[in-house]
């Protein structure tokens, strides 16, 4: 969907290519937002024919774009920002195969075909078709279509194969397997505290306190740039207590920035001195596997190993570990069930250190 057109007056000018393939007015407004809305508006407009009219054909991409408009962050039943990012790169996957085609064209054999032909990539194949699926499903709702042409058998249950299962001895391959120091910082971490990737590199050091060895969580970085918040919400935020390793690794790294001028803005830093993208950190993440011969770990794997090593400690409850990781599945349960940070800074305490289990190997 085309953006709105600021006009000299200041005011925005909403237009949209409806289904006939025709550009169409959908007014001026004092916002872009309103704009925005008012586009969604014309086009579900658009896509109703007058009574005794034919409809016009409607095509998948107008169609799907129009309902992934309506999942955007900020709006009501919103998706997250990094989730909206992933629909929208599964939505031009799609667009790809189905772009082209009114939606009373697409057929189970093609839909069978598109899914044969991703066979290679299961578990990123089974989230587009599961997006495919959803388009298709509200088509049918909306009388556009008589049938879902989406009927693959099994392909909610379409994963990948196995993949191994890491421990903390693995994170200690990796720790020893590099001598920079931002880099096993970054690796003790994000195993020692359960952070997401994004989370970690969008750190600054006044979010964290050495004296009471915490890490706010109060930000995070996606390929779109910084969000507030976690990519479960604006508003959740995590304060964090870090076990003794962690600290004295971070400790560190601040002595080892310190000799180099003032210390501020990101923790982890590029080697321009900017900020560590996620990207980046990916990057050096997978040569640092190559080297320690754990080339199926996955940076993920960290932030398993860490909520499931802080699960084992006594007195550890289901609260206790989504509050750690930021999760918002079984909210109401945790409405119900209470963790502060004392409690937090209790559990960590009894957290092994890898790296020393393995040293003294």
């Amino acid at each position: 969907m085309e953006q709105p057109r600021q006009l000299a007056s200041g005011r925005w000018q909403a237009r949209v290519t409806g289904p006939d393939g025709k550009r169409h007015s959908a007014g001026t407004h004092r916002s872009k937002r309103k704009a925005q809305d008012a586009q969604v508006s014309k086009l579900a407009e658009l896509r109703k024919s007058s009574p005794g009219e034919v409809a016009e054909p409607i095509r998948f991409d107008t169609y799907a774009e129009g309902y992934l408009w309506t999942r955007r962050p900020g709006e009501p039943g919103a998706l997250a920002p990094m989730s909206y990012y992933k629909e929208q790169r599964r939505l031009a996957i799609l667009n790809k195969t189905f772009g082209h085609l009114a939606l009373h064209e697409i057929t189970s054999m093609q839909v069978r075909g598109w899914w044969n032909a991703h066979s290679t990539a299961r578990s990123a194949r089974r989230d587009t078709y599961r997006l495919l699926k959803t388009i298709m499903t509200l088509a049918v709702d909306d009388e556009l279509i008589t049938r879902n042409p989406c009927r693959v058998k099994n392909a909610a249950k379409d994963v990948s194969q196995k993949r191994p299962t890491f421990t903390e001895s693995d994170v200690a391959k990796l720790y020893f397997s590099t001598d920079e120091v931002q880099t096993r910082g970054l690796l003790t971490l994000l195993s020692g505290t359960a952070m997401r990737i994004g989370e970690a590199v969008a750190l600054d050091w006044e979010d964290i306190s050495f004296f009471d060895a915490t890490a706010n969580v109060l930000r995070h970085l996606t390929p779109k740039g910084m969000r507030t918040g976690t990519k479960t919400g604006e508003e959740d935020t995590r304060h964090l207590a870090l076990p003794t390793w962690v600290s004295k690794e971070l400790e560190a790294l601040y002595a080892l920035r310190s000799e180099q001028g003032e210390v501020t803005g990101a923790v982890f830093n590029n080697q321009r001195g900017g900020r560590l993208s996620v990207d980046s950190a990916e990057r050096i993440f997978r040569k640092l596997r190559k080297v320690a011969g754990l080339e199926e770990m996955h940076l993920h794997d960290l932030r398993h190993i860490s909520l499931t090593t802080y699960g084992r400690q006594p007195g550890v409850t289901l609260a206790d570990i989504m509050a750690r990781g930021g999760h918002k599945s079984e909210r109401i349960a945790m409405r119900y069930q209470h963790t502060d940070s004392e409690r937090d800074r209790q559990m960590v305490s009894t957290l092994p250190n890898p790296m020393a289990a393995e040293h003294q190997k």
